[in-house]
């Protein structure tokens, strides 16, 4: 006991929470972990898929043909012996004329028997059906030339009882004096509209000339009283015609060059190839398209709605923001060797002992691309300036020449790595590029969706 009665007081041994601390250092690491990843920049990742695309290279052209109108030489009723779109040769009956209609009320009475055929109704079932896959409302100007479609079958149903009674009808009604049948003056195909534009040659076309607000056909094909001299039936002469197009200047710069296209006719999928020409005149630009089949399908049609099959590709795509250019060595394909344990593709490189001895090493490359003379390889894995040897014909090559490829950054692996691509297709946005390269890229593959933040070799996830 302390003599002086007073009572010594010690200070109490602080103990330090070992949970406290573990705790706190977890909170310090999630802290910085938190920080880190809200302030680095993320690298957004693209699927690769299937693709294709082009330009826009739909147009609507307007169709010049070789073709004439022929009029009727007197007044009268016109009887019609052929169908729309039948091909003629010369001197064939095409119409008969009344100018009292005795003749042609007689003609239409004997038509009163006729009975069809089951292959007649299957042509009329057919245009029936035709009109119903294609119709939309806001074309109600179709039921139109879906009715003088069916007006053109009728005709042809009609044509041959007309035909074989003909000369019957004439002799019985005693008036062939007012009564004349009209032969055709030459072959071709004929049809029964026009609309003014027959005389149109790619010299007189203009840019006005493709405004739809002020074209108008009209059927020629008539049951009342027709005056002489008025248009009776047009003839279109040969196989051979051509559709114009307008462009825009960027059109032109891309078309100028072509010789020959492929071409889609959106109506009905026909497709075929045309030469191709641009021309420019009075401030606007066009083409050309010069054809030699297929005329019977558009012989009633001024406008036609064609797509030209040129830039574009079929492929992977890839956003065009994805690609980037990596420079590589390029090294003879002669100093290329095949050694390791695993087989490995790669070069020999001379290296110096302390000694100053000289010492062969082989080390793994892969080629990125090569062409006829050359290999490609990464420069990550040489020194410039570096010198390798050939084991076959013993010669040295000094590692200086360099060029760029272009690729994209593969990140499968939670890593990036350089993956060399053939571009068939760009644009803006998006680009296509050829599937099946060496060193390349495959479908569903995941890369870098922007190419220049991503760090090669470095972990992303």
């Amino acid at each position: 006991m302390n003599q002086s009665g007073k009572v010594a007081k010690f200070r109490k041994r602080k103990n330090i929470n070992m949970g406290t601390m573990v705790f706190f250092i977890i909170f310090v690491y999630v802290f910085i972990n938190v920080y880190l990843y809200f302030t680095k920049e993320h690298l957004s990742i693209y699927e690769v898929q299937q693709g294709f695309t082009s330009d826009n290279n739909t147009f609507q052209g307007l169709i010049l043909r070789e073709e004439e109108i022929f009029n009727t030489d007197t007044a009268g009723y016109v009887n019609y012996y052929h169908r729309d779109g039948e091909r003629l040769a010369k001197n064939t009956t095409v119409y008969s004329i009344d100018e009292t209609k005795q003749v042609y009320d007689l003609i239409g009475s004997s038509e009163s028997g006729t009975v069809l055929t089951s292959a007649d109704i299957k042509e009329v079932s057919r245009e029936v059906m035709e009109f119903q896959d294609d119709f939309i409302t806001s074309n109600f100007t179709s039921v139109y030339d879906f009715k003088y479609d069916l007006e053109s079958t009728a005709l042809e149903i009609l044509n041959e009882n007309r035909m074989t009674n003909l000369e019957n009808i004439i002799e019985e009604s005693g008036t062939s004096h007012l009564f004349s049948i009209v032969k055709s003056k030459t072959s071709g195909i004929i049809t029964y509209s026009i609309d003014n534009y027959e005389d149109l040659t790619e010299d007189n076309v203009t840019a006005e000339n493709f405004n739809l607000d002020v074209y108008d056909k009209v059927q020629l094909l008539a049951s009342d009283l027709v005056e002489a001299d008025t248009p009776i039936y047009r003839m279109v002469i040969g196989d051979n015609w051509s559709i114009i197009l307008l462009l825009d200047e960027n059109q032109y710069n891309k078309l100028k060059e072509e010789k020959s296209v492929r071409i889609n006719f959106k109506d009905n999928g026909l497709t075929t190839n045309a030469q191709i020409s641009v021309y420019e005149k009075n401030a606007s630009y066009f083409a050309k398209l010069e054809l030699n089949k297929y005329i019977e399908y558009y012989m009633n049609q001024r406008f036609v709605s064609v797509e030209l099959e040129i830039n574009s590709a079929e492929g992977l795509k890839i956003p065009t923001s994805s690609i980037v250019q990596k420079e590589f060595y390029k090294i003879p394909l002669e100093y290329f060797t095949v050694g390791g344990d695993s087989g490995a593709t790669g070069l020999v490189t001379e290296n110096y002992s302390k000694n100053g001895e000289l010492e062969l090493e082989f080390v793994p490359a892969d080629i990125y691309y090569s062409d006829e003379t050359y290999g490609y390889v990464d420069k990550r894995l040489f020194e410039n300036g570096i010198w390798i040897h050939s084991e076959e014909t013993g010669e040295r090559y000094q590692i200086e020449l360099v060029d760029t490829l272009e690729g994209v950054f593969n990140v499968n692996k939670g890593y990036a790595i350089f993956r060399r691509i053939e571009t068939l297709y760009e644009n803006e946005e998006y680009s296509i590029i050829k599937e099946g390269t060496g060193y390349g890229l495959s479908v569903y593959d995941h890369i870098a969706l922007v190419g220049s933040t991503a760090v090669e070799q470095a972990i992303i996830y």
